[in-house]
């Protein structure tokens, strides 16, 4: 058995999900379980009566057993497909069959609002997480086609749940999200891809189960046309906000944003008009607040590769520490960009940074520098620099010193036959 839980986005401890206001959509939840379970019950006993009624030939007439249906007294507070309103789809999203079906949906909210706490306020998780979640409970309910369901209610957190899916997914669909992970040897977490775990989570799970409600003979009892349809409006709903709220596609938390709309523009001001600067100055600050932002090290990197002249190496040196052995192994072709620009330059790499780096992040650097056919001047810059960095550990200068010698015959070919 596996089990892989989503914790956090991966963003330094200041920026990750607050338990303090997770709380009150479920309690809001638990006071309108208890609130309307009267009207549960006495729907239930109604169902039984229609039960016996059925049983006793006294609603063998389809007219009839639609009428009869039709005044369920759930109707009155619930959603079904032919009897629907506005308001109550709204208030569908509070209202729970049963306990369990309560407790499961407490548990997904509370992980769902805590999660989507990184990225909007608490205001806006509501929102998405009603109107979402009626979105998603009327698509489920206008979509179903079952002529026996007609009037059945709709109901649950769950659509609300998935729309608020859909927001964590529009907003870290491009960096990473810390899982914990159980298997029965080992226990504890790891940080993946988000991305990965959306085609899982939704196209390879929800849609499947949700297309297969569409056969006559196949009935679960979970309504994953409303959580389809909840996680679509949760996705529409927050691209909405980014675009209200103009946020870049390189910011990750609400730090982030935040610094970025309302204290960046001051500092960028102290480095003048120089844009290249500007832009260095912006990216190396923005990673100071989130130093996993992935987006913000590639905009970095890109813009050495460009202009890897107009940099001091104080400059390259700052920027430097945000390439470690994580970012080098996920974005190769990146840094290697960056030490054939700075090598052709004239720039020496960093020598902090070339400490901290292991040997064989440096391998995965060279076999990426490979320029078959040519002198192997960019792998020899990278394993020279490496190695003055490294002076003092006799062990891996001796690797370094027989990984040169190997070279040697290459580089020397290439200089006769260049004439050199």
């Amino acid at each position: 058995m596996i089990l892989l839980v989503p914790v956090s986005p991966e963003v330094p401890r200041y920026h990750r999900p607050t338990w303090g206001v997770t709380w009150i959509i479920p309690l809001l939840l638990i006071f309108s379980f208890f609130h309307t379970h009267p009207i549960i019950e006495a729907d239930q006993e109604y169902i039984d009566q229609y039960q016996i009624l059925r049983a006793e030939g006294l609603l063998d007439d389809w007219e009839l057993e639609a009428a009869y249906l039709s005044e369920r007294p759930l109707l009155k507070v619930a959603i079904a497909p032919k009897s629907w309103s506005v308001e109550r789809a709204l208030f569908s999203n509070f209202l729970h069959g049963g306990v369990l079906h309560l407790a499961l949906n407490v548990i997904g909210v509370i992980a769902g609002v805590r999660i989507c706490t990184t990225f909007i306020p608490f205001i806006c998780t509501l929102a998405i997480f009603i109107l979402g979640g009626s979105l998603g409970l009327l698509f489920s309910a206008l979509l179903y086609t079952h002529s026996s369901g007609d009037y059945v209610p709709h109901l649950g957190a769950s659509a609300g749940l998935f729309a608020l899916m859909g927001t964590y997914y529009v907003y870290n669909f491009r960096f990473r999200t810390t899982y914990f992970f159980w298997f029965p040897s080992k226990q504890g977490l790891i940080s993946l891809k988000t991305s990965w775990f959306f085609f899982l989570d939704v196209l390879l799970l929800e849609l499947l189960l949700s297309t297969s409600q569409f056969l006559p003979q196949s009935y679960d009892g979970v309504d994953h046309l409303a959580h389809v349809g909840g996680f679509l409006a949760g996705c529409i709903l927050a691209v909405g906000l980014r675009l209200v709220q103009s946020w870049p596609s390189v910011l990750q938390t609400r730090g982030e944003f935040l610094y970025w709309s309302r204290f960046l523009g001051t500092k960028l001001k102290s480095v003048g008009y120089n844009p290249i600067q500007a832009s260095f100055v912006g990216w190396t600050e923005l990673l100071k607040i989130n130093f996993f932002n992935d987006q913000l090290k590639k905009k970095l990197a890109l813009l050495i590769v460009r202009e890897a002249r107009a940099f001091s190496d104080q400059n390259l040196k700052e920027a430097f520490i945000y390439f470690g052995p994580t970012f080098v192994r996920l974005h190769l072709w990146e840094v290697t960009r960056m030490i054939r620009a700075l090598k052709n330059a004239g720039k020496a790499l960093p020598e902090d940074w070339l400490r901290k780096t292991p040997y064989d992040i440096i391998i995965r650097l060279a076999q990426n520098l490979v320029r078959p056919g040519e002198e192997q001047t960019d792998v020899l810059f990278l394993i020279t620099s490496y190695q003055v960095a490294h002076r003092s550990n006799k062990v891996l200068n001796q690797k370094l010193a027989a990984l040169l010698k190997k070279m040697e015959p290459a580089t020397k070919s290439r200089s006769l036959a260049s004439g050199e």
